[in-house]
């Protein structure tokens, strides 16, 4: 990172507008050039609904495209996990390079990842954006990559084991089934060469007590990372491994409070909010100022890694539009992720929301994998209550009922 970062992005972000707004037709109504940062601040925040219609209007692709559509050589969109129509996202080689970049360079060093490697991908290779830029970048790290699709659970424990796998890239969730899976079939998952975990999709790597879940079961430490299909790789966890650090050689990030103030990010202190974020590296898809909808609480405290870049303290907190309320008490599905984990006879779990007379009642279903179901959801109710000062109900469910996916995980479902 150059000495003074915040001339770096401007001087980044000046050049990368002017080639959008040569032949962008979704910026180019929006955005004029920006010589300061007070012309920056002046842009319009891009929302995923504007995304959205846009495509919607202007079907496959939409109009933010800065190219020719000749121009792109990779297509992908995200998971729809939210009941949202996915978004379709073009990449052109050097937007692609980018990508991979960012992996070699800023994640997979994070997590201590080396050309010696041997990293397993636990994913299915679909059109989600998933692990694909990290097979492209251990690609380009120098590491031996081992692709796990079209597997199931038991075969991509088993060629993990075989192949001498040493780091595993997959959700959080997914690293708990295969934790669950190998107890199952007597296999000694801590016994194996995997030494590194890195996950992304969802918050759980950065969730203390899944963390920690995922590091007994596997004997290796375990790293969050976090981005978007259509904004790309934002963050990584340290050794501290206290939150993530948001890449800021690459994107600007700001904060937009709950008044719907946006503020730059502080150069001490710590600040709270949705993030937003503008990348600088992906000039044929980009976004500006957009908004991810990631609630996070943001500090410039020094880290002992020694990184020079802010952190999310506890990483994404959860996201804006997942946030339930028991009474009056705000909460979101990482909060009680964290509680659930600690309690080692539960394995799989949901929030459940409905509406009641106006009102959000809440219950979390779990399966019991092993003791008294009744005693293990009382002592997680109590467990709620004590740390959320909400009153949650907990309820056992029949083993298998509850959705698992490889991909990102629902964990909160409004009936």
């Amino acid at each position: 990172m150059a000495a003074d970062p915040r001339t770096s992005q401007l001087e980044r972000l000046r050049a990368g507008l002017d080639v959008i707004l040569e032949g962008n037709r979704f910026y180019q109504e929006r955005l004029h050039p920006v010589r300061s940062w007070q012309d920056f601040q002046r842009l319009p925040l891009t929302t995923k609904d504007e995304i959205t219609a846009d495509q919607q209007a202007n079907p496959p692709f939409g109009t933010n495209l800065t190219f020719p559509v000749a121009r792109y050589n990779r297509l992908h969109q995200t998971s729809g996990t939210s009941g949202t129509r996915p978004l379709r996202w073009l990449d052109t080689p050097e937007s692609w390079d980018w990508w991979t970049r960012i992996w070699a360079e800023h994640i997979y060093r994070s997590a201590g990842v080396q050309p010696g490697d041997r990293v397993f991908f636990a994913f299915s290779f679909g059109p989600f954006i998933g692990f694909w830029t990290a097979f492209s970048g251990a690609e380009r790290l120098g590491a031996l990559v081992i692709p796990g699709g079209a597997m199931t659970t038991e075969q991509r424990l088993r060629t993990m084991l075989e192949l001498h796998a040493t780091v595993l890239c997959s959700t959080p969730t997914y690293a708990i089934r295969l934790a669950e899976v190998a107890q199952a079939a007597g296999i000694d998952l801590p016994g194996s060469n995997i030494r590194i975990t890195l996950h992304a999709g969802e918050p759980g790597a950065s969730v203390p007590a899944t963390r920690d879940l995922i590091e007994r079961s596997f004997g290796a430490r375990c790293f969050d990372h976090t981005g978007m299909t259509e904004l790309g790789p934002t963050g990584v966890s340290c050794d501290e491994r206290d939150g993530v650090h948001l890449i800021e050689s690459e994107f600007i990030f700001e904060i937009r409070d709950d008044a719907g103030v946006v503020h730059p990010l502080p150069e001490t202190g710590t600040i709270g909010g949705e993030l937003v974020a503008t990348n600088l590296g992906r000039w044929g898809s980009p976004l500006i100022r957009y908004r991810t909808g990631d609630r996070v609480v943001v500090t410039r405290a020094p880290c002992s890694c020694g990184s020079p870049f802010a952190k999310l303290l506890g990483g994404i907190r959860g996201r804006v539009d997942d946030m339930f309320t028991v009474r009056g008490v705000n909460l979101y599905p990482s909060q009680v992720e964290d509680l659930v984990r600690r309690h080692p006879a539960i394995g799989e779990f949901c929030i459940e929301v409905r509406q009641v007379r106006g009102m959000e009642e809440v219950t979390v279903l779990c399966e019991i994998q092993g003791g008294d179901g009744d005693d293990v959801v009382a002592r997680l109710a109590g467990d709620l209550r004590l740390a959320l000062a909400a009153r949650i109900e907990c309820r056992e469910v029949a083993n298998g009922t509850l959705p698992r996916s490889e991909l990102k995980s629902r964990r909160l479902i409004r009936t």
